[in-house]
């Protein structure tokens, strides 16, 4: 499940939910390119 919108309107918060609800792992693209890039994926 891929979930794509504006910020702030709880993409983090009901994917969190819907990833423990289905026994899956989240993962936040834009985190996961911040710890991979060393930077902030604004710059």
């Amino acid at each position: 499940m891929i979930l794509v919108g504006l910020p702030g309107v709880g993409k983090t918060t009901i994917g969190k939910a819907a990833a423990k609800q289905l026994g899956r792992q989240f993962l936040d693209f834009d985190k996961e390119i911040e710890r991979r890039a060393g930077m902030d994926v604004r710059e």
